[in-house]
């Protein structure tokens, strides 16, 4: 008999008020067309500070990429400090019949779960403000909009460098579910079903190194997802597990 077990789902997302209360200086509310120079300069600022260039790498068209965040394409939460924005998060809600631009054909899903996806785009916290948790309260957040707009396929794409988003993204149920090049660079695409969760044989899992691009893109290929880390003194690994499909495909 197989075993099987299931990811825990995230959260439910609690008004800002409750979520933010241990930081009553913190206001938190969506961000509209007149705050795209706030949301850049935050940019500026967190981009310059990070130490691996292609943690992230800055869209052709900034604006239009705000733009597609904000209603009704998509929704970029604010976190401010007396006045200031301090970190944002956006979800983006891919329209049907744009599969070009939806994380969900990359990865293999059908054109009807494609149109059940949203995409976990872009989360940025300004120095000061990290280590607050706050790119795990806005995770969380991020997926209570997707739920409520009917998008419970939630995609994020991290490059493979950045161990401290990956490991936020796992430890909030998500599973690496594809690895490989996307406009020219290596990244994972981070998952999570937030109906059905991810099934899983646990007797079957492999141990691969965070940073073996070829070994993590051909588990990936095989029917493994990873659902964890695991840190040593050889370095931060990834544990792999082979996902079962059941009725549904691929996941």
């Amino acid at each position: 008999m197989v075993l099987q077990s299931l990811i825990h789902r995230a959260r439910p997302f609690l008004p800002s008020e409750a979520v933010l209360q241990q930081h009553s200086d913190l206001r938190a509310r969506l961000l509209l067309a007149d705050d795209f120079g706030a949301w850049a300069g935050l940019r500026d600022r967190v981009i310059a500070s990070l130490p691996h260039p292609d943690f992230y790498v800055r869209e052709d068209d900034e604006r239009a990429f705000f733009d597609t965040h904000t209603e009704p394409e998509g929704q970029t939460l604010g976190v401010f400090a007396h006045g200031e924005l301090v970190a944002y998060a956006m979800v983006g809600f891919p329209a049907r019949g744009s599969e070009a631009q939806n994380l969900g054909r990359t990865i293999g899903l059908s054109a009807a779960q494609q149109g059940r996806v949203a995409h976990l785009s872009s989360c940025m916290v300004v120095p000061a403000w990290r280590g607050h948790g706050l790119q795990r309260v806005l995770l969380a957040a991020r997926l209570a909009l997707a739920q409520a707009r009917g998008r419970p396929v939630c995609l994020a794409m991290v490059s493979l460098h950045n161990h401290f988003s990956r490991h936020n993204l796992l430890r909030q149920g998500l599973h690496i579910a594809w690895t490989g090049t996307i406009d020219g660079l290596q990244r994972h695409v981070a998952m999570i079903d937030l109906e059905h969760g991810l099934h899983f044989d646990p007797a079957d899992e492999i141990l691969l190194h965070s940073d073996d691009f070829v070994a993590l893109r051909d588990a990936a290929a095989s029917g493994y997802a990873c659902i964890c880390e695991v840190r040593g003194a050889s370095g931060v690994r990834l544990r792999y597990v082979r996902h079962l499909h059941h009725d549904r495909v691929p996941w």
